[in-house]
């Protein structure tokens, strides 16, 4: 948490009310400081933020630079069209010109940027809102139609501002809570972490990616706000409690004492957690491997101070993610080498499970558009590198090469046919046969395995189990799809329940169809970071616990207390009700159990995913 960055609003610029706002708890932790606004229309996302007064008159030269950028790109193309003989668009062009010169377009520009210390993206997209509502109560039909010259010539000067490849999170120079209306994976990736103290989305749910990334990162976030963007301007101070879910716009110094008191308190508890000074009923060492959850970008450095035994789960995708373009073999090698040797450290049976390339869905590149009615049943994750076979090659070549540096496995997502794991396991077997032709080295018997995400693959997983070395059990999509409820839509949150009784047999059944086989079972969705959860998954017979590292210390504490035996009986009680329990009454009976064996659980629980 910081305080220390100037809250003070700029000239010409009221705060906005003190107000709180509920929403849902997404990722742990306490954030308080001035507000970066990020709001976004179809096309272009544009940033506001407010500028320190050293930073005015470079803005309005960069303004004046895009300025003149835009009219010569006008310029060039009117040239091009008049040669072409199309005169038409030569005049609309011309009077495009005409507007960009309008010295009341570029005073009112300067003036936000001079007065009001705003960046020049958001001055642009301000004043040109008040054009366009002003050519829109114009009757004269020809003068409405201004608006089009408006838009593009908007259009234009926003993208010279935020080309080149360039994030509207670089102009972020101090530490911020970032406010918009959603974030998608690739935009939170491009966060500069040291400066982003948290974030609250009008949209989202717990288990939406942006979610998960801000849990990996250990930012504290809220999601599902509603409008808090509409209640909020650039530089207004916000508190965030990533633990209860409530956003506090512009706090009275009551507030402030209150809220500072609670993150005092848990970072206190937090520090005797990891010290051990939780008591706990007959600790010893958990019965199920607990690991981390990793993807690129994140620091490996503190894994093993949290007690990893392992990466559960590389999510390869957000080398995707973070940039325009496919990274090539050599990049790929390299990444994934990094998270290979971070593994061989962490200690006997340690190893990296790289989840193949899993986009689609909410997990899009840097501009990709989605051309699906419903992409999260449409061709994604396996289905996506199976109609892409060079990309599937040439990432299974660099985690084979990978594979060389330190324990490694290799995991498929979405799997849903018997087919698909048979057509993946082939296109790996090709690129072994590359490596050797060759002559690179990598490992001849790297552990194939696959999620288990959707309920065909459950209900099948004795046939899978014949042709898998491990499963993982992705908890987020399996839900999602027995409950057949978006997981990043908040309107049907309350559908998201691991605890249902269907989830939960569908567990038990991959669980089972594992244990015949002889393979191991994981889980490495977010219901692993949930002790309740977690200790209902150990009692099925699951096998490790993939989470954030950050939750390692305190799900070790709650597992500490609770045999193997203990576990079981209380899974054997949970089946035994079948369909007949509610997912609500599953998860406190569950619950009831691990206060029972741990007395401080009710103080730990701000530390974990809401169940």
């Amino acid at each position: 948490m910081s305080e220390s960055a100037n809250t003070d609003v700029p000239p010409g610029r009221a705060a906005s009310a003190t107000v709180s706002v509920s929403g849902l708890a997404t990722s742990r932790g306490f954030a308080a400081g001035p507000v970066f606004l990020y709001s976004k229309n179809s096309a272009l996302t544009v940033p506001e933020y407010v500028l320190p007064e050293s930073d005015v008159e470079s803005e309005v030269g960069r303004f004046r630079s895009a300025l003149a950028e835009t009219r010569r790109q006008i310029e060039e193309l009117s040239a091009k069209f008049k040669s072409d003989a199309d005169g038409i668009t030569a005049d609309v062009l011309a009077n495009h010109l005409l507007l960009l010169d309008d010295p009341m377009v570029v005073s009112a520009v300067e003036r936000r940027i001079r007065d009001e210390h705003m960046n020049a993206e958001a001055a642009i997209r301000r004043t040109t809102d008040d054009f366009r509502a002003m050519f829109a109560k114009m009757k004269d039909s020809y003068l409405r139609e201004r608006q089009r010259d408006v838009d593009d010539i908007e259009s234009r000067m926003l993208r010279v501002l935020l080309d080149c490849g360039e994030s509207a999170f670089d102009h972020i120079t101090s530490p911020v809570v970032v406010v918009a209306d959603d974030l998608t994976p690739s935009e939170t990736v491009t966060f500069p972490r040291e400066l982003i103290l948290g974030f609250a989305t009008n949209r989202g749910s717990t288990t939406s990616h942006a979610a998960l990334l801000a849990r990996a990162l250990g930012i504290p976030a809220v999601v599902g706000l509603g409008d808090i963007t509409s209640r909020v301007q650039a530089g207004d101070y916000v508190q965030l409690d990533g633990s209860t879910g409530i956003v506090t716009v512009n706090p009275d110094e009551q507030s402030r004492a209150t809220f500072d008191r609670h993150a005092k308190s848990e970072q206190e508890l937090l520090a005797r957690i990891e010290k051990g000074d939780v008591s706990a009923k007959d600790a010893a060492s958990p019965s199920v491997r607990l690991c981390a959850n990793v993807q690129p970008g994140v620091s490996f450095a503190d894994l093993s101070s949290y007690g990893a035994q392992g990466i559960g789960l590389y999510r390869s995708e957000y080398l995707w993610l973070g940039g325009d373009a496919d990274p090539n073999e050599e990049e790929q090698t390299a990444a994934y080498s990094e998270a290979a040797k971070a593994a061989a450290k962490l200690g006997a049976g340690a190893r990296v499970v790289f989840r193949v390339l899993d986009l689609g869905g909410d997990k899009l590149q840097r501009g990709q558009r989605i051309h699906e009615l419903n992409p999260f049943l449409g061709n994604r994750s396996i289905r996506y590198l199976l109609s892409h076979r060079e990309v599937f090659h040439v990432q299974l070549r660099a985690i084979l090469r990978a594979s060389a540096c330190g324990p490694s496995a290799v995991m498929y997502p979405m799997i849903a046919t018997l087919e698909e794991l048979r057509e993946a396991n082939a296109e790996l077997s090709s690129a072994m046969e590359s490596l050797r032709a060759d002559g690179i080295p990598f490992d001849e018997k790297i552990p194939r395995g696959m999620m288990v995400e959707v309920p065909s693959a459950a209900l099948n997983a004795d046939a899978f189990a014949k042709e898998s070395d491990f499963f993982s059990i992705g908890t987020n999509d399996l839900v999602q799809y027995t409950m057949a409820a978006d997981r990043a839509n908040e309107r049907v949150s309350y559908l998201y329940q691991p605890a249902n009784p269907a989830v939960v047999k569908l567990v038990d059944m991959t669980v089972r169809a594992a244990r015949a086989a002889g393979i191991p079972v994981a889980v490495c969705g977010e219901s692993a970071s949930d002790p309740v959860l977690g200790v209902l998954w150990m009692g099925l017979g699951v096998a490790e616990l993939s989470m954030s590292a950050s939750y390692i210390p305190p799900i070790k504490k709650v597992l500490q207390a609770v045999s193997a035996d203990d576990a079981r009986a209380l899974a054997e009680r949970v089946l035994g009700y079948g369909p007949f329990q509610s997912a609500a009454e599953i998860y406190m009976e569950c619950r009831k159990f691990v206060l029972s064996k741990i007395p401080e659980f009710e103080e730990m629980q701000s530390f974990f995913t809401a169940g």
